[in-house]
């Protein structure tokens, strides 16, 4: 009887297992950048990531959502991402561009990787270890694995939108890579989707530019995208004033 117990007790609701089902798909996709960099289809190595980086932030919700969150979770997500954001995009980008010099392309392409685990590993530990610093909770730090994914393929965003070669010219595309990969393990502080509020007159206006952004995307996809990343870009900029700013804050009311 006890045996029959523990046996039942060990099951687990198949709906619970729907946040590490997306997980794994953000895997396959990302994956899939690496199939098409060889096949030479850049366009469908953007998309791939560009999935991705969408089921990366809907399996970690759907999780919570579900009541499913657990430490296999968490570390298969980490995983999942390296593989997804740091080591398909370095190998995507190393065939777009890099290859034209030689090792040094490659090596560039390694460092990326690099940057990249550091990056997980240090946010794993901070989730770990409940590390906190004055701006936790309002901001990232440093430039997250999926948009860190996203900027490593610029050039190829911008090839897409405008094809002009120059975008292939392997210096462009070193560095973007190691800013890229600095950014990702800075403690910059970049902008958090979460954290971003709406007043409820701002409600139909925001409705409204996301209705229209989509409709011109579906036209002009690559260059609304590029667009979408320069301004990612300068917000990293405002969000370094705003940080400033609320330390200021804060250092003045611990001085009264």
């Amino acid at each position: 009887m006890r045996r029959r117990r523990k046996v039942f007790k060990s099951i687990l609701p198949i709906h619970k297992m729907f946040p590490n089902v997306i997980t794994l798909l953000s895997l396959f996709s990302g994956l899939a950048q690496i199939k098409f960099a060889l096949a030479h289809k850049w366009e469908a190595v953007v998309a791939c990531v560009l999935v991705s980086a969408l089921l990366d932030a809907s399996d970690g919700r759907l999780a919570r959502l579900l009541n499913s969150c657990s430490r296999f979770g968490a570390e298969l997500d980490s995983l999942v991402d390296f593989a997804a954001f740091g080591i398909a995009p370095a190998v995507s980008v190393y065939l777009f561009s890099l290859h034209e010099i030689g090792k040094i392309g490659w090596i560039v392409a390694v460092l990326f990787c690099v940057c990249m685990c550091l990056r997980l590993a240090r946010f794993n530990t901070k989730d770990i270890e409940h590390i906190k610093t004055p701006l936790s909770g309002k901001f990232f730090t440093g430039v997250p694995a999926p948009a860190g994914a996203i900027l490593a393929e610029f050039p190829m965003i911008l090839f897409n939108a405008f094809e002009n070669p120059i975008f292939l010219n392997p210096k462009i595309g070193v560095a973007v890579m190691l800013i890229t990969g600095l950014l990702c393990v800075s403690t910059l502080p970049t902008p958090s989707i979460k954290k971003v509020h709406l007043k409820r007159g701002q409600f139909m206006p925001f409705l409204l530019a996301v209705s229209a952004i989509t409709a011109i995307a579906f036209i002009y996809t690559w260059k609304v995208l590029s667009i979408l990343v320069v301004i990612y870009l300068f917000s990293i900029i405002v969000c370094c004033r705003r940080a400033k700013q609320l330390l200021a804050e804060k250092i003045n009311e611990d001085k009264i």
